[in-house]
């Protein structure tokens, strides 16, 4: 197999390279050691994380103790713990109950500012997976530092301290509360005897129809024995109007059913029901006109036994007719007794409305007693709920937390940052690319003409020597030294059609403006 050839110009770069080692190698050696001495005396940062699970106060909740009611007050709690974190009391304490790092010597009163300020910063509280607060109960409680046992240590230390700084913030929060629950009650309590005070003198002046006042005033009570019977005889009007409406109706369908009794067919079965003998009539008939029709689909009409069949059949309309017209009179004579019984009921629910407007007429002002009574009795219940509930809150407060721990600080198995070799073959990496910069500011490059790249920023410099002849003078080139010129050579620039330049200059082509030496020719702008 042939070897794998590179291309010139990487050839070119890679010969540049070589010959230039002296500029760059050292330059990619100094960083490289600088990088490697960084990472040996960078120390390193370590990275403790305590996840812990939110929950609310249980007190007052009716469903889903220790569940959050809503997102915001999720959402609210969380930010509080977020604020308890960074506080610089529960910093603080933590930093005295850890004791400064091993090694270091503390001067002065420990822990400063400083040392609180730093331990702010490397604490974060976040949800997990990058989610959003609101969306979880699960909090990450995160804390830097340069040894992992004191990253352990500081989260452990903070979560405690933070679990007693929320317990003492609830504590206060309670005490307000508790005082201002127990005014509310007092308040409470003293306007509820004088709306009793005052329900208790109109309850007496009423006397024995105490009952029935209750109850129309409370429709839900039930108790008063006047409203109890007012309803059933409503209920009794009702029924007999619903009755009375039937009996109208069945009525009209009878007598409608004497002038035909075909029309018995499409009668409702709840008359019927009513009417045994009409039920078996209708049934006989049924039956005789499928029988008729069934015959006369095989038969003619002179047949006998289609005869027969409509015989029987007009038979069973005579008999229906007749007792159409029983049925007729009963149901006349059930109208008019539904009809006496509806004004019976009618006046014993007049006479028990009369005594009911009787008593309406104080109504008013005994709904309006009991009503202040209520809600007295609901001012002072409910601030004795929440009486109830604060102090429950307070007592929950020293004894109960409202964080809870997932297990034990975790750690990763290397630390933050890159590691060492990664540091030092950063480095390498960079001071190579500063030093190949530095050769290709320095140096020419291959195909620019013996420029250096600077050059074409601050132009040529004065130290640099022209190596072209001057114009007209064909003394300063030897004319055996320089091979023959051939137009059509590649790189040159020539075409088929130009002409060759005198053979006493071969060392110059003017159309190009250069000569062989890579220079201007003197006087000649176009190779400018």
């Amino acid at each position: 197999m042939s070897q794998l050839q590179l291309p010139p110009q990487v050839q070119q770069y890679a010969s540049l390279l070589q010959k230039q080692w002296k500029l760059w190698v050292p330059v990619a050696v100094g960083c490289f050691l600088l990088a490697a001495t960084y990472s040996l005396v960078k120390p390193d940062q370590w990275q403790a994380t305590q996840s812990i699970l939110l929950r609310d106060e249980a007190a007052g909740q009716l469903s889903g103790q220790g569940r959050f009611d809503s997102i915001d007050t999720m959402k609210a709690a969380q930010e509080m713990v977020v604020e308890v974190a960074r506080n610089q009391a529960v910093l603080e304490a933590t930093l005295k109950q850890v004791g400064p790092p091993l090694g270091n010597r503390v001067q002065g009163e420990w822990p400063s500012l400083t040392d609180v300020e730093s331990l702010r910063k490397n604490v974060k509280v976040s949800p997990p997976n990058g989610a959003e607060f609101g969306t979880t109960e699960v909090l990450h409680l995160s804390v830097d530092a340069d040894d992992r046992e004191r990253a352990i240590l500081l989260t452990s230390t903070l979560c405690q301290q933070m679990d007693i700084a929320l317990k003492n913030i609830r504590n206060r929060r309670a005490d307000s509360v508790i005082a201002e629950l127990e005014n509310a009650e007092l308040l409470a309590q003293q306007e509820l005897d004088r709306a009793t005070e005052a329900l208790k003198a109109q309850e007496t002046k009423v006397g024995s129809d105490l009952g029935e006042l209750r109850s129309l005033n409370d429709a839900n009570s039930g108790d008063g024995n006047l409203r109890n019977a007012w309803n059933k005889i409503k209920q009794q009007i009702r029924d007999g109007e619903a009755e009375l409406v039937k009996l109208d109706e069945q009525l009209k369908i009878l007598e409608a059913a004497q002038n035909d009794p075909d029309n018995l067919i499409a009668t409702p079965n709840q008359l019927l029901e009513s009417q045994p003998s009409l039920r078996r009539l209708k049934d006989g008939l049924v039956d005789a006109q499928l029988r008729t029709s069934q015959l006369m689909g095989k038969m003619s009409k002179s047949h006998p036994q289609v005869q027969s069949a409509v015989a029987a059949e007009d038979e069973v309309r005579h008999k229906l007719r007749g007792e159409l017209a029983i049925a007729v009179r009963g149901i006349q004579a059930d109208l008019q007794l539904q009809r006496s019984r509806l004004k019976s009921i009618n006046n014993q629910e007049a006479d028990v409305r009369e005594r009911l407007d009787s008593l309406a007429s104080i109504r008013a002002g005994y709904a309006n007693l009991v009503a202040d009574v209520d809600k007295c009795t609901l001012v002072l219940r409910t601030a004795h709920e929440q009486l109830s509930d604060a102090k429950a809150n307070k007592r929950a407060s020293e004894t109960a937390s409202l964080i809870t721990r997932i297990d034990q600080p975790t750690t990763g198995e290397y630390p933050l940052g890159p590691s060492k070799t990664v540091i030092a073959g950063s480095g390498l990496l960079g001071g190579m690319i500063l030093g190949i910069g530095i050769v290709v500011l320095l140096s020419p490059m291959p195909g620019s003409q013996g420029r250096r790249w600077t050059d074409r920023l601050w132009g040529r410099r004065s130290t640099d020597t022209s190596a072209a002849p001057a114009a007209g003078d064909r003394r300063s080139v030897p004319r055996a030294a320089e091979p023959p010129v051939n137009p059509d050579a590649p790189g040159r620039g020539r075409r088929a059609t130009d002409q060759a330049p005198p053979a006493t200059y071969p060392e110059v082509d003017r159309r190009a403006g250069y000569d062989r030496r890579g220079t201007a020719a003197p006087g000649d702008r176009r190779g400018q």
